[in-house]
């Protein structure tokens, strides 16, 4: 018992004993789990970028923020790839000299390996001088380039321009302009920060501005902020703004310390009330919305414009958003609801570049060449849209977003893009009018521009196309209703589908000929014209035509059958050039395989007449591998190596060939060219209510007694096999159509006469033309539009219905190989004869020591 109590008692004591050692050690045991856990980041290699910004503007600041979330996103646990992004900041207090200062210090001590920021193109093109020496990319958010574009790529190749190009927002602010019908605007920008190289965007926006009939009637140049003068020069120059009759405000240039003072003096003067109209670009509204006081925001801008790159609002820019606004509002304490500026957004998609280039490195060590090549080729969809640099400016032509101030956040009101301009998706109401005028009067002017608000078009379908997989009217039992299906229709809908907002439309029957309906949406009494339409010169004078969306030739289509004389096609596989060249080669083997075997290769013995005849029977059996003669030297063991290979060849290649022409059924057209039908005076087919009709009488030279019009495409066939018609012109659309019906019995020839095709039909000078344009292209390079026809319309028998000669086999595909077999013929034939020679010499001199005996030459 005492035993086992002292044994207890030493247990007790050595529990204890771990158990203070324990605590003494675990606070040097938790840095060591806490380090376990942040292993994955430190063992990934670190890759340092550095930023150059003017961090004393909030603008600038928004960047940075921007720059941290993304970095914090792509070097989480959870990302893919061996790098570790570390940002770099450095304040260049928007100057030029400290940004050069700068970019030396990152690339010669903190060895960074891309340099990004640089908001002015001044400052970025300097840097950009230095980052060459050891080839660092430079990504600028410089809005303000004036190099031309081949000039930067020459100068600088390492400098990416992370921006767009600023015409298209021009492009839409006079679109604005537009709509109030307006011909006088006056144009505002301060010195500073509108300088020389914003002289192009003004001259752009005075182009842009004439084609619409205005002009730009008085520049308010603003003095810096830092003048001794400038309160004065300021409140002098809004004087003379006022009185106005209709005044359109446009502010291209304003920057974040002088948009208070600015906002205050004009709202002073009344210049914000009436009927005037603001209109601010991005960047000066960006300032205005970070930099001015929230009342004066509240009290004096709202309602108006601003224009804004469109972000789209999917869930990874929601979730920018909202860490984006967190760290805004934890910095400056403001309640700051609108949208993150462009650049800030762009900053992130610049980190999300770099990051997907370095991943694709396939080792660690980063070579400046490489990582070069990778940032030009990127391509990935980030939150601002598509990144992809072309020329080093991004390629991605954005929308804008037209939006006036509520209070603290934005009232978004119509969205623009580059192709097709204003949506028709905006507010019509406003809750005051405390600056003159509400956003529903804003476009009430816009009836005859692209959108049509309200509008509905008319478009007009014909009731009869030549053939119902173009255009169909069906009847809705339920409803009484038409609806029209097809392919112009399919086409049509599918366009209409990669508008901003589908159009407000309705289809409306027309009975009559194709240029009647033409001639009705000349005079506007119909919107458009959708169906088979063809685009003529002379219809093209008086009302506008779309992109073409199926090409169209004149096709003729005449009776086929099958070709009876098959006798000689055994001889089709091969052009006669071909046979030729292969039946001299044949023989030029043979005479070579004679010449080498005839001295001692008793086969080959005999009458003259016996050795060429064995020489023939030995090479031409060959040919299927099925001679029997034995033979004695290396050189002719080494022609008939290379005569096999060629053998091989050949007869893999004829069995190939003459199995097509067996398996396929060779139709003959009963009518070969135009000339003959003109000639003989055949009688032809076309549809009388189309043009081609005229076309063949007024082009071709087909006399009128000859053409016979065919209504009904369901005659076609019967009109051939009565003899009526000996060939039926129509268009390649129709064509195809026609094989759909008729997939047999009939083949296809084309003379390159070509017409515009397809295409639908708009009052002359409407801009909707240049619109459906635009989405035809895009259709057509997609892919889309060939899936469409495809669809309508079986490939299968168009392609099997074409009059193409059999494809022969020619000299041109087995030159090569001819050649090898004549030049290893020839070189072997020389050499025997050298050796026969030499051998010839040393029997005459009776040479007993030569290296070399007869037997054994003569077995070469």
């Amino acid at each position: 018992m005492g035993f086992l109590q002292s044994l207890c008692n030493r247990s007790t004591r050595h529990i204890l004993s771990n158990l203070r050692l324990f605590l003494l050690l675990s606070p040097l045991l938790v840095p060591s789990c806490s380090g376990a856990a942040t292993k994955a980041v430190d063992e990934r290699n670190v890759f340092k970028v550095g930023v150059i910004l003017d961090l004393d503007s909030r603008l600038s600041d928004q960047m940075r923020m921007a720059v941290e979330i993304a970095s914090q996103d792509v070097n989480s646990i959870s990302s893919s790839g061996s790098h570790y992004i570390k940002p770099y900041y450095v304040n260049s207090h928007a100057k030029p000299l400290r940004a050069i200062s700068a970019a030396q210090k990152l690339i010669k001590r903190k060895n960074v390996q891309v340099i990004i920021g640089l908001e002015t193109w001044e400052g970025a093109t300097l840097v950009a001088e230095i980052a060459n020496q050891s080839q660092v990319p430079v990504i600028s958010f410089a809005r303000d380039q004036v190099t031309p574009t081949l000039m930067v790529q020459t100068l600088w190749p390492s400098l990416f321009r992370m921006s767009t190009d600023e015409s298209n927002q021009i492009k839409c602010i006079v679109d604005v302009v537009s709509s109030y019908n307006r011909q006088r605007v006056s144009i505002i920008y301060e010195a500073g920060a509108y300088d020389t190289m914003y002289s192009k965007l003004l001259n752009s926006l005075s182009e842009e501005l004439g084609k619409i009939g205005s002009a730009i009637e008085d520049e308010l140049i603003l003095e810096a902020l830092s003048s001794p003068n400038g309160e004065v020069s300021l409140e002098e120059k809004l004087m003379k703004l006022k009185g106005k009759a209709s005044p359109i405000f446009i502010v291209l240039g304003l920057s974040s310390p002088r948009s208070t003072h600015f906002l205050k003096a004009a709202k002073k003067m009344g210049l914000f009330y009436g009927d005037s109209i603001w209109i601010f670009t991005e960047k000066p509204f960006a300032n205005l919305l970070i930099s001015a006081e929230q009342s004066a925001i509240s009290s004096t801008v709202e309602g108006a414009i601003g224009v804004i790159t469109y972000r789209p609002n999917n869930q990874a820019y929601r979730e920018f958003r909202s860490k984006f606004l967190n760290m805004f509002h934890h910095k400056y304490g403001e309640n700051f609801n609108f949208e993150p500026d462009i650049d800030a957004v762009r900053a992130y998609d610049c980190i999300l570049a770099i990051k997907n280039a370095i991943d694709a490195v396939p080792s660690h060590d980063i070579i400046p060449e490489f990582l070069l090549n990778r940032i030009s080729r990127t391509r990935l969809t980030g939150l601002s849209g598509l990144i992809r640099f072309e020329k080093g400016q991004l390629a991605h032509q954005p929308s804008f977003q037209l939006v006036s101030v509520n209070g603290n956040e934005y009232r978004e009101l119509k969205l623009w893009s580059p192709n097709f301009g204003f949506s028709r998706s905006f507010i019509a109401k406003q809750s005051s009018r405390r600056n003159g005028y509400a956003i529903a009067d804003k476009l009430k002017t816009e009836e005859g521009q692209t959108s049509g608000e309200n509008k509905r078009l008319v478009v007009g379908v014909p009731s009869k196309s030549p053939f119902d997989k173009f255009v169909k009217e069906d009847m809705d039992d339920t409803t009484g209703k038409a609806n029209y299906i097809g392919f112009c229709i399919d086409v049509f809908e599918k366009v209409v589908s990669r508008f901003p907002d589908r159009l407000n439309y309705e289809f409306s029957r027309h009975d009559g000929t194709y240029q009647d309906l033409i001639n009705k949406v000349r005079d506007k009494t119909y919107d458009a014209a959708v169906g088979d339409i063809t685009i003529l010169a002379n219809r093209s004078q008086y009302v506008e035509f779309t992109q073409p969306f199926i090409a169209s030739d004149l096709s003729m289509i005449v009776p086929a059958k099958p070709d009876p004389d098959r006798a000689l096609i055994f001889m089709e596989p091969f052009t006669p050039t071909m046979w030729i060249a292969s039946g001299g080669i044949l023989v030029y083997t043979m005479l070579v395989v004679w010449f080498l075997e005839r001295p001692i290769n008793p086969e080959f013995k005999g009458p003259l007449p016996n050795q060429l005849s064995t020489a023939a029977w030995f090479t031409f059996s060959s040919l299927f591998f099925a001679h029997r003669e034995r033979v004695h030297r290396n050189f002719t063991r080494i022609v008939l190596v290379i005569w096999f290979f060629v053998a091989l060849i050949l007869t893999q290649s004829y069995t190939a060939g003459l199995t097509s022409l067996l398996t396929l059924q060779q139709l003959k057209p009963t009518v070969t060219t135009m000339e003959w039908l003109r000639i003989s005076k055949a009688r032809v087919g076309c549809d009388p209510e189309a043009f081609i009709c005229d076309y063949l009488t007024n082009t071709l030279n087909f006399s009128k007694e000859v053409i016979v019009g065919i209504s009904n495409t369901s005659s076609y066939g019967d009109e051939f096999r009565r003899g009526n018609i000996a060939a039926l012109f129509l268009e390649y659309p129709y064509e195809r159509a026609f094989f759909t019906e008729y997939c047999d019995g009939y083949v296809a020839t084309r003379e390159n006469y070509s017409f515009g095709g397809f295409g639908f039909v708009f009052p002359k000078g409407s801009s909707l033309a240049a619109n459906f344009s635009q989405a035809i292209l895009e259709l057509s390079e997609s892919g889309e539009m060939k899936r469409l026809e495809n669809q309508w319309f079986s490939p299968k028998c168009t392609l099997r219905n074409l009059s193409n000669d059999t494809p022969r086999l020619g000299l041109n595909s087995f030159w090569a190989l001819y050649a090898v077999t004549i030049a290893t013929s020839t070189g072997c034939f020389l050499f025997a004869c050298l050796c026969k020679r030499r051998n010839r010499q040393d029997h005459e001199r009776g040479s007993t020591d030569d290296d070399m005996s007869v037997t054994e030459l003569s077995i070469l």
